[in-house]
């Protein structure tokens, strides 16, 4: 075996160890808890309301929770093949053989590994012809014939077949910049993307101190059979920050724990809407009807004092100049955590519901399909990129680690 190809924990992997011994602790803690018998009923407007009087603890194990154990590893931290170093992991995309499709911001690239996680070869390089991209941020898998980029650069989002061939090309409907491209694609063949709209504007210097302000969500679609764009209003989405000034001008800080909305489209038509406050899902459709209600009872975790001395402390060793204002931020901090973190579907059309967790622990996520029935529990035994961002795909879940070095790796972890 090469050594770049890491099938297991490389010792320079200090943090994963840590992962895994944390997620074991947190197995030995508990049996499972019993979901209960869920209730369902009608409301008045015809939607359905389920409700879970318990869901298994984030700490026990048992039948109703999976632990996702990393099976596969690529990168290295030294070596002389370049295609196993990544510069800016933006996306890992599989299809149904195993095959892997892997997004690099820095080298604008995608490339090609096998199931086994050796390099196959490269499809996209970088360049303005076709098939080429300049500052790709984001890769979505199509069946297995289809391989969508997002390149923020162009504008345009791009579809190459598995050979790096374009085969399709469109102008991006809501251009805007993002960490991680977040558009999705239908069962229609309609792109959507998130866009947020406020009536007033921002003021150009606002006043010192808290500011709460609110923002119109729109959904924007593009129909790739016809080029129809459409929109759809989901609702309002309030947000808090703290704004000061400094001898450089000012700027602004958000509040941590604040809770926050989501929305995420359902393949199948509609969306899945949360506030991260409260276990409540709803699913809704186009037209904004609520079909059906999922609510359940979990664990509400507080802010601890160390999590306020930790966002102080942190903010001071990026800005010294801002401890001010992060100790007046620090008052502004609610005094319990939201309990849903982030949502998102998966390839066989199942809400992954990720709960709020204590300190370093892995991400833990409650699984239920679209009619709301509880389909079990999975919890990470190891840590994701910092935002959480995993794609689930064919059985397996596919992410990306950073080691003390911010050497970055590919892992492949299997929930089936």
């Amino acid at each position: 075996m090469r050594s770049r190809l890491l099938r297991s924990p490389h010792p320079a992997l200090h943090r994963l160890p840590l992962a895994l011994t944390l997620a074991a602790a947190l197995c030995s803690c508990e049996t499972e808890s019993p979901t209960g018998n869920p209730t369902r009923e009608t409301l008045p407007n015809g939607a359905v309301l389920v409700r879970y009087p318990a869901l298994p603890a984030i700490d026990s194990v048992g039948p109703l929770v999976t632990e996702a154990h990393v099976d596969l590893w690529i990168g290295t931290f030294d070596g002389d093949d370049p295609n196993y170093i990544f510069g800016g992991i933006r996306g890992v995309q599989a299809a149904s053989d195993g095959t892997i499709y892997v997004l690099d911001f820095q080298a604008a690239e995608v490339r090609v590994f096998s199931p086994d996680g050796e390099y196959l070869r490269t499809i996209v390089r970088y360049g303005e012809g076709p098939g080429e991209i300049l500052e790709a941020d984001g890769i979505l898998l199509s069946g297995d014939t289809l391989i969508w980029i997002n390149d923020r650069s162009q504008m345009a989002i791009i579809g190459v077949d598995p050979g790096g061939e374009e085969l399709r090309r469109f102008d991006k409907p809501v251009r805007s910049y993002i960490g991680i491209w977040d558009g999705t694609f239908d069962n229609r063949g309609r792109y959507w993307r998130e866009i947020l709209h406020m009536d007033d504007g921002d003021e150009y210097r606002p006043p010192s101190g808290l500011e709460t302000f609110e923002f119109r969500h729109y959904y924007k679609s593009y129909d790739l059979s016809n080029g129809m764009l459409d929109s759809v209003y989901t609702g309002d989405v309030t947000t808090r920050r703290y704004i000061f000034e400094t001898e450089g001008g000012g700027g602004s800080q958000g509040i941590p724990f604040t809770p926050s909305n989501l929305t995420v489209v359902h393949p199948s038509g509609g969306f899945w809407q949360a506030n991260t406050a409260s276990y409540r899902l709803t699913r809704a459709d186009e037209s904004l009807d609520t079909l059906l209600v999922v609510e359940a009872a979990v664990r509400h975790y507080p802010v601890t004092t160390d999590d306020r001395a930790a966002y102080v402390e942190d903010l001071v060793e990026r800005r010294p100049d801002l401890r001010r204002v992060a100790e007046a931020v620090e008052t502004l901090i609610p005094d319990h955590k939201p309990l849903l973190g982030t949502v998102f579907v998966d390839d066989k059309g199942r809400l992954w519901v990720e709960r709020t967790t204590p300190g370093d622990t892995p991400p833990f996520y409650d699984l239920f399909t679209e009619d709301g029935e509880y389909q079990g529990s999975v919890r990470l035994a190891f840590m994701p990129v910092p935002d959480g961002r995993i794609w689930v795909q064919h059985g397996n879940i596919y992410t990306w680690v950073v080691d003390e070095f911010d050497v970055q790796y590919v892992v492949r972890a299997s929930v089936s």
